[in-house]
């Protein structure tokens, strides 16, 4: 089975939304708090959700998600690193996070038997061929120079993320980026974001 992950922002409703803000994010910083933990830095829940809607936790990590993150911080327009050290000097709720309003989504490009064996090192193409620009962003994961030139090292090689007004504008942005790159044994899913858009065009 070829891996993947669906990365689309916003992706889940409001009243789900609520529920984990009430059921999982609330209670783990009261809990945090009352046992005098006190902490500074990212907190990363990851959940499942069943299907009635009932938020489960699976994990906790002081971290972001790999290959969630992606999306999320192509649409953020104000700077990271500000914010970040805002958290530090206890002054986060002087600033103001901007972001982008359009739909993001994001393409695993992974090693071929990914996640079960692989090989590395075979030279990545195509990346020389995207421009630079607002809108889309190919972020490194399993990737490394060698002999000067830059080959595959890990599973997860890299996440093509795209920006666009709707979601299906955002797939085929993300999908056409995805076609420029190449190297042995690539793969990635086809049907990234699928369940969305067939949501919103039923709405």
């Amino acid at each position: 089975m070829v891996w993947g992950h669906t990365l689309l922002r916003p992706v889940v409703t409001e009243h789900v939304y609520q529920r984990i803000i009430n059921e999982v994010i609330k209670p783990t910083l009261k809990g945090m708090k009352d046992e005098g933990n006190y902490y500074t830095g990212f907190l990363y829940a990851g959940l499942m959700i069943t299907a009635d809607g009932t938020p489960k936790v699976i994990e906790y990590n002081c971290r972001f998600g790999d290959p969630e993150t992606q999306p999320v911080l192509l649409r953020l327009k104000s700077d990271l690193v500000s914010h970040c050290m805002a958290a530090l000097n206890n002054s986060l709720n002087r600033e103001k996070v901007e972001w982008e309003t359009r739909k993001s989504l994001g393409v695993v490009m992974a090693s071929g038997g990914y996640p079960g064996n692989y090989s590395n090192n075979h030279p990545i193409l195509g990346l020389e061929d995207i421009s630079s620009k607002y809108g889309h962003k190919v972020f490194h994961g399993g990737t490394k120079f060698a002999d000067n030139r830059l080959v595959t090292n890990g599973g997860r090689v890299l996440c093509v993320t795209a920006l666009g007004d709707s979601l299906e504008d955002a797939k085929t942005s993300a999908y056409e980026l995805v076609s420029k790159i190449s190297w042995e044994n690539v793969q990635y899913r086809t049907d990234i974001g699928w369940r969305a858009i067939e949501k919103n065009r039923k709405n």
